[in-house]
């Protein structure tokens, strides 16, 4: 039954995002979400800072294989950027927590709710990852698993990181 349903969630989520991703260089409108304690937050609390926003899901190969890369990133740059798991998948919060301590995934994720699922713009399917520069302008945006490099390469972009010039020797994975 639990299966059944996610297939029938995911074919939702594919119908419902037939449309483009968002385009480029849009300025990105503010937005509340829960994080997984519940706490709201705004998306405009991140402004001056570099956001990497990922919607993906814990069933989904790609997105699971993509988690190293998104850590890395999180904790080399933690001063630059910030990463936000928005899960897509519409896992329950118990269910997430444990999926969270076990992977060790070291930045904010955000359970499924309606006002994160379409807010920088419409999606192909999981994952898909947007990046937003320090002034909330999408700068980019990757469908499929994203690895470190690619990230680096927007922040290598912002003349004030000097950080992205540097190798990340704790990342074993290809994603990296």
């Amino acid at each position: 039954m639990k299966l059944i349903k996610r297939a029938l969630a995911l074919a939702v989520f594919f119908l419902l995002s037939a449309t483009a991703v968002a385009n480029e260089s849009q300025q990105v409108e503010n937005f509340t979400f829960k994080d997984i304690d519940g706490k709201n937050h705004q998306f405009s609390e991140y402004r001056g800072k570099w956001v990497i926003v990922n919607y993906w899901a814990t069933y989904c190969g790609p997105c699971v294989a993509e988690l190293p890369a998104l850590n890395s990133i999180a904790n080399r740059f933690k001063d630059k950027a910030v990463v936000l798991g928005m899960e897509a998948g519409e896992t329950e919060v118990s269910e997430l927590k444990q999926f969270i301590t076990q992977k060790k995934i070291s930045y904010p994720v955000i359970p499924t709710q309606d006002s994160t699922m379409f807010a920088l713009g419409l999606l192909y399917g999981v994952p898909t990852t947007f990046i937003v520069n320090p002034d909330g302008k999408i700068v980019g945006s990757h469908m499929g698993a994203i690895t470190s490099t690619m990230l680096q390469n927007y922040l290598r972009t912002d003349e004030r990181s000097s950080l992205a010039k540097d190798k990340d020797e704790n990342c074993n994975s290809a994603f990296c």
